[in-house]
């Protein structure tokens, strides 16, 4: 049977954002900024977002015995997060990254410890039928993954992948592929243009559009465009001014399969999405102030 609705494979990162930055630091100089949090992040933003918004998510990633760890650690269980997919390793597992964020865009330098690849573990829960959907938060360009797709097809299951900052492109024979066997693929526009080595995303669309069944692509203050079936949607983005984007596309990502979930069409997915990330900008980090379902359905009414 069937105990998650969605399957989440992936690792935290802890996101240290500076914010209220008067400029780019330069090499040989230093700025001061106005503001300093210390966030869960990556797959920690669409884990937590989705939890809020009533959908049930198993998390498939690891955690070890250092600071940063025992941070994710504490919080996911302060949401009541189901920890039972996780594996504990004794010994530090670092996954740091530090956020230069701007009202409208952002800059990283990230570290990470080496950790094993989920794909067996992925393979377990395939064979226990312990979801429905198997969503991967970046695009994964491995050998293994077109089989597994498949067995998740074979099984009724259907798969999706954001793309996030990847120097793969369409030339690359597996990507294509990959991307092809997907249910839907997410990436917001910049990588988009990234991906399909165009310069906008009016280029860019018909390319990926082309290549699996439901593209969505997040752009920012332009809201969300989607494509399926030789139709195009797009739903604007609510009108708040953010504090800090990081992380709002995990979190639209959520609030877009909380409106799948639910039954909902593409177009209102698109809108439950927009409304999820942007309220995640709300605060500090993708999941500080994710919005809760009934949150999003005051929006939704408003």
């Amino acid at each position: 049977m069937e105990a998650y609705d969605i399957l989440i494979p992936g690792n935290y990162f802890c996101d240290i954002i500076f914010t209220g930055i008067p400029t780019f630091p330069a090499l040989g100089t230093e700025i001061y900024t106005q503001a300093l949090r210390v966030v869960p992040g990556g797959v920690i933003n669409s884990v937590v977002a989705l939890h809020r918004l009533g959908v049930k998510i198993g998390w498939l990633g690891n955690l070890g015995n250092d600071f940063f760890s025992r941070f994710i650690s504490e919080l996911v269980e302060s949401e009541g997060i189901d920890t039972s997919l996780l594996n504990r390793i004794d010994g530090p597992l670092q996954r740091v990254t530090v956020s230069l964020s701007y009202p409208h865009d952002r800059a990283f330098v990230t570290y990470v410890d080496p950790v094993p690849e989920p794909f067996d573990r992925i393979e377990s829960a395939l064979e226990a039928r312990l979801f429905k959907h198997l969503h991967f938060s970046g695009l994964e360009v491995d050998e293994r993954v077109p089989s597994m797709i498949r067995a998740c097809h074979a099984a009724g299951i259907t798969v999706s992948m954001d793309c996030q900052h990847r120097d793969t492109t369409l030339a690359d024979p597996l990507a294509r592929e990959i991307i092809s066997l997907l249910d839907i693929f997410m990436p917001n526009a910049s990588e988009a243009c990234k991906l399909t080595q165009t310069a906008t995303l009016d280029e860019a669309a018909p390319h990926l559009a082309a290549l699996t069944p439901t593209l969505v692509v997040k752009d920012g203050a332009r809201g969300a465009h989607a494509w399926r079936d030789d139709s195009y949607y797009h739903a604007p983005a609510i009108d708040i001014t953010p504090l800090d984007t990081t992380g709002a596309g995990d979190v639209f990502n959520a609030g877009f399969f909380a409106g799948h979930f639910a039954g909902h069409d593409l177009p209102t997915c698109l809108r439950w999405g927009n409304i999820s990330g942007g309220l995640s900008t709300r605060g500090y980090g993708g999941c500080s102030t994710a919005p809760t379902l009934a949150e999003l359905q005051t929006w939704l009414g408003n």
